[in-house]
């Protein structure tokens, strides 16, 4: 039996459905967006106001924001829906990309002050934020950062460098964790601060280097901080806590980034059958053969059972149970199987498929970034054994 909770989510991704064919991919295509090179800010406006307007932008949030308080499973349905089109800008019609799905977990951790400064204009697509914890000496060993937050009266003094911050170039504020320090006590904090990007007249984090990785995208960067100000009003939750930002957000987050990889390997294999369908090889589609068609098979296969692992713990979750190993499996699995996947599309396309640009190279590389972003294969292995040794 049906729910109306379900019925709301089938209605939902049908409206996504027609909004990115519609609208998203045509506006795309007329606009030549191409997600290797800089895209205009016209383009991420359009898309968070087109959004908004159609319910998406921050569907994730509470309906006193404006979302629509959708569960994780809509939220990874909606997030499949968008990697499998293919589209240039998926990741900013949720909020993805420096918005509303970057602070969706950590809602009750603001004051109301912080809400109305700088929730509020994230939440209405006017201002875009990122999230700073990874460091060059900092990456899966969190409580290695260097970034320190000094006390100097109703301010904090912030030194140091993030880097490969997501959603940094468009970022008008941070979130970042640092480590606090202040004389007479024993023990460095580590402390989350609101901080605004640096303007002539106003203290902040300086842009630094863009950061592009396999995929060509340039959504990633450094923040440096030189003496940075911030006032203690910027504090966010308590002193001390602010590793515990990070940990309300793993769980949900990695099931998400699993939900996209499996939208991300259904393209590919729906690019792969197109081809085999069209291809002529010996006189017959190569479709015919039994070696393309078993990779296809075996294709399929991955990415049903990926799918399957995703949305079990991912019920879980939505029914208040915190499985950190079975959303750590589900993520390994599916950036594991987004990968291989990835490496039968190019086979299966030959030659063509590894032309610089084309689509089936462009997820490739992609593909590959997944095993170590957002928790490296190793370590959700490390939780899952932990996990088996502890029981």
């Amino acid at each position: 039996m049906v729910t109306m909770k379900e019925e709301k989510l089938e209605v939902l991704q049908t409206k996504l459905q027609d909004f990115i064919q519609n609208e998203l991919l045509p506006y795309e295509q007329e606009h030549e967006l191409n997600a290797e090179e800089d895209i205009p800010m016209e383009a991420i406006q359009w898309v968070r106001k087109r959004s908004r307007e159609l319910g998406f932008y921050g569907i994730n949030l509470p309906e006193k924001y404006g979302g629509q308080d959708v569960s994780l499973k809509g939220l990874c349905m909606f997030k499949e829906e968008l990697a499998r089109s293919g589209a240039v800008l998926w990741g900013q019609v949720i909020g993805e990309v420096g918005g509303p799905l970057r602070i969706g977990q950590m809602l009750e951790s603001f004051t109301q002050e912080q809400i109305e400064k700088y929730v509020m204009p994230v939440v209405t697509g006017e201002a875009s934020c990122c999230f700073a914890l990874t460091e060059p000496n900092a990456g899966s060993d969190a409580f290695a950062i260097e970034t320190t937050a000094v006390k100097d009266g109703n301010e904090y003094i912030l030194n140091g460098k993030k880097h490969f911050i997501s959603a940094a170039p468009y970022a008008d504020f941070a979130i970042v964790i640092a480590k606090e320090t202040q004389k007479g006590e024993k023990e460095d904090r580590i402390t989350a601060f609101l901080v605004d990007k640096k303007t002539p007249h106003h203290s902040g984090f300086e842009l630094g280097d863009i950061q592009v990785p396999l995929s060509g995208e340039r959504i990633h960067a450094e923040l440096n901080f030189n003496q940075c100000r911030v006032p203690a009003a910027n504090i966010i939750g308590e002193r001390g806590k602010g590793l515990l930002l990070g940990l309300k957000r793993i769980n949900t987050n990695r099931a998400s980034h699993a939900a996209g990889f499996i939208g991300m390997a259904q393209h590919l294999l729906n690019l792969s059958i197109e081809h085999a369908k069209k291809r002529v090889q010996f006189g017959r589609p190569i479709g015919d053969f039994q070696a393309i068609q078993h990779m296809l098979a075996e294709m399929a296969t991955e990415i049903y059972a990926a799918k399957c692992m995703v949305y079990d713990v991912v019920e879980k979750i939505d029914q208040g149970e915190e499985d950190r190993a079975g959303t750590s499996m589900a993520k390994l699995f599916a950036s594991e199987v987004n990968s291989r996947v990835a490496d039968k599309a190019i086979q299966i396309f030959g030659s063509k498929g590894l032309v610089k640009g084309h689509p089936v190279e462009k997820m490739y590389r992609s593909a590959r970034m997944y095993r170590i972003l957002s928790g490296t294969s190793e370590i959700q292995k490390n939780t899952i054994a932990k996990a088996l040794l502890k029981g």
